[in-house]
């Protein structure tokens, strides 16, 4: 080949990592205990909540312990969960990660690698990093600490894998469903077969797998969870269902008010009953989908008496202007001002759960994974999960619970709706009858420490046994290390 020699730049300035002063004191801790140290990762708004009881428990429980942020949400807004939960005290590293997805990546690699490393320099026991769920952090630090420390890690939260009813491969997009079509629909989902449907949602799928390549404790939240991670050749004995930390979370949140009620800061929504909708997912932006939703948005408003408040996160504001659909939604809620409002993101999680306890909010039209999982536990609200597939399938076919609604064309959304506060549970779907099988609240986070504190307490703590070790043919003192 021939011609000019180019360059490509491909760094950038990284912020540095900043260390507390009082990791010390959890290093000189675990020395008088002779015990590892636990270190519970955080990277974004879901994981603030949902690793807050762990580190509350790791506190009772007496383990070392502390807490790696990433840094990656630190406005007030993303990254309020801190504070709302306390886990400010408790945080020994902020790695000051930023940039796009790919950048963030990289950073995580280096930057959580470096910080084991340093880590390791100052201590005589192993450390485990307990990620969570299918976040960016859940499917870099693993990688990190394999290769950086030859270690690794726990997975709160671990084998979510995405399924899709079978029935969904006989919709059609270009046509609107007729009644029986919504009702054999719903039939299926709940009884009928469903089928591996892994490309979604994207990177959380993508994540969660490679979490598990380098995962050597697998807490699951349900029987189906520990089967997927069997079945891909787990070890049994290392994979516990434990139910899900969220129900520890909703357990904290009820016990205490909201530093601000959501109804000071919305007072509409103390009139009439909402259907509460957020849509973020990177595959629900594509044009058809997205156009989709805000179609049967609008219809929403305008042809039923459903009165409708839409949270919008920087990925909905964004999708709305890339589609030129900013000014549509603005005369919506200047025409219907008592039937559709837009909001931001809502700070608290106090607020969320404030609402859902209201009786003001009768459904929860979502694409979010956790939020399948939170509304199992508000009897009073309705699940409908606007998504082709999703990786909580046992809120529908064993809860039944939760329904997924195709985003095919605005008239799914708006008979799918309809169907769900006329009727659904005529055809088997419980939305207000719910079965609450992530665990009892105030129960899970415990079960997970004292696992953890059992495996610390054996004397031969090993995160990354070798298949000699494991099947106790003979012992060595250490597993791999790159020290």
């Amino acid at each position: 080949m021939t011609g000019v020699q180019q360059e490509i730049k491909v760094s950038k300035e990284m912020l540095p990592i900043k260390i507390s002063g009082s990791l010390d004191s959890v290093f000189e801790q675990a020395k008088k205990q002779r015990s590892p140290v636990l270190a519970i990762v955080t990277g974004t708004k879901p994981d603030f909540y949902k690793q807050a009881p762990l580190v509350i428990e790791a506190a009772k429980e007496g383990v070392p312990s502390f807490v790696i942020n990433t840094g990656q949400h630190f406005d007030d807004l993303l990254g309020f969960g801190i504070k709302e939960f306390h886990l400010d005290k408790f945080v020994g590293c902020n790695l000051q990660i930023r940039g796009d997805l790919m950048e963030k990546a990289s950073e995580l690699i280096l930057k959580f690698g470096y910080f084991g490393r340093h880590c390791g320099k100052k201590m005589a026991s192993p450390m485990l990093p307990i990620v969570h769920g299918d976040t960016l952090v859940a499917g870099i630090a693993p990688l990190a600490w394999v290769f950086g420390m030859g270690q690794k890690v726990g997975q709160n939260e671990a084998g979510l894998r995405s399924m899709s009813p079978e029935i969904m491969k006989r919709l059609r997009a270009e046509k609107d469903p007729s009644k029986k079509t919504i009702e054999n629909y719903i039939h299926s989902q709940l009884f009928g077969k469903w089928f591996l449907a892994r490309e979604e949602p994207f990177p959380e799928q993508i994540d969660t797998w490679i979490c598990s390549a380098g995962t050597q404790f697998f807490f699951a939240p349900t029987q189906l969870n520990k089967d997927n991670l069997v079945r891909e050749g787990y070890p049994e004995e290392f994979v516990h269902v434990v139910g899900n930390s969220v129900v520890d979370a909703i357990y904290q949140k009820r016990r205490e008010k909201p530093a601000r009620s959501v109804f000071d800061i919305y007072p509409q929504l103390e009139r009439g009953e909402w259907i509460r909708m957020d849509i973020h997912r990177r595959e629900n932006l594509t044009e058809r989908r997205f156009t989709s939703i805000i179609g049967g948005l609008v219809e929403l408003v305008k042809r039923t008496d459903k009165k409708v408040v839409l949270v919008m996160l920087n990925a909905t504001a964004s999708a709305l202007k890339q589609y030129g659909l900013e000014s549509k939604l603005e005369r919506l809620a200047e025409d219907h001002k008592g039937k559709f409002l837009m909001t931001p993101l809502w700070k608290e999680y106090a607020n969320v759960i404030e609402f859902l306890d209201s009786g003001r909010c009768w459904a929860e039209m979502t694409d979010s994974g956790s939020m399948q999982e939170e509304l199992l536990y508000f009897p009073k609200v309705a699940s409908l999960t606007v998504r082709l597939n999703t990786d909580r399938p046992e809120t529908v076919f064993d809860a039944r619970s939760n329904i997924l609604v195709p985003p095919l064309n605005p008239s799914w959304i708006t008979l799918m709706v309809k169907k769900a506060h006329d009727g659904s549970e005529g055809l088997g779907l419980q939305l207000r009858n719910k079965k609450q099988i992530y665990g009892r609240p105030g129960q899970v986070s415990k079960k997970i420490i004292r696992i953890v504190k059992k495996e610390f307490e054996n004397g031969d703590a090993n995160f990354y046994p070798w298949l000699h070790q494991r099947l106790g043919l003979w012992k060595e003192d250490r597993g791999i290390s790159y020290m």
